[in-house]
């Protein structure tokens, strides 16, 4: 399958795909505070992942993937319009509650050199189509090549058997609060491919 880079002529397809595959996601939903669209979220996470280039999508739009590698580091944008999206996606609370997510999985996120994936997610209308596999599979197997393990955090109970599926393993399970659903911190070792 053929990918596509997420540069700034599709960076607003990408955000739409993202927020359609993730509008039924629970913890991202308690995480904003319930809003109507997670466009803004996007909007806001996705920019300082481009520069590293580790983000895609399929050849026909209907998936996306978004990674960081190893030994990246994120510079996040704290422009005034972008505190205000955050604001205005979940209000106060919601702020509060990304914020809180944020610290959180930093707590928990591996030292050592890996491959981070951040999102990905096949539009509804493409599910069970493969269209995930071969996402995941586009990263994965750099990893296998460079012998770096992957990490993710996953959000929906459903999805835990595709990752296994793929060679990740629940490290923990997490949630942000009481009145939070549960979060999966899974981490997948590098194939051998010599045997």
């Amino acid at each position: 399958m053929d990918f596509t880079p997420v540069d700034s002529a599709n960076e607003r397809r990408t955000i739409e795909i993202l927020a359609e595959c993730f509008a039924d996601d629970p913890v991202m939903n308690w995480s904003c505070n319930h809003p109507s669209t997670l466009v803004p979220f996007f909007e806001i996470t996705l920019e300082p992942f481009l520069q590293h280039n580790l983000s895609y999508l399929d050849h026909a739009e209907r998936g996306a993937a978004v990674w960081l590698g190893p030994n990246q580091k994120l510079q996040w944008s704290y422009r005034p319009s972008n505190v205000w999206k955050m604001l205005s996606l979940g209000g106060m609370k919601g702020a509060y509650r990304m914020a809180r997510s944020g610290m959180v999985t930093e707590k928990y996120h591996p030292s050592e050199p890996h491959y981070y994936l951040f999102a990905i997610g096949a539009l509804p209308s493409a599910r069970g189509q493969g269209v995930g596999s071969s996402l995941i599979s586009h990263v994965l197997r750099r990893c296998d090549d460079e012998g770096l393990p992957a990490y993710l955090e996953n959000s929906k109970e459903r999805n835990l058997g595709f990752y296994q599926g793929h060679g990740f393993e629940v490290m923990r399970e997490i949630r942000f609060a009481k009145s939070a659903p549960p979060l999966w911190l899974m981490w997948r070792k590098p194939r051998d491919l010599t045997t």
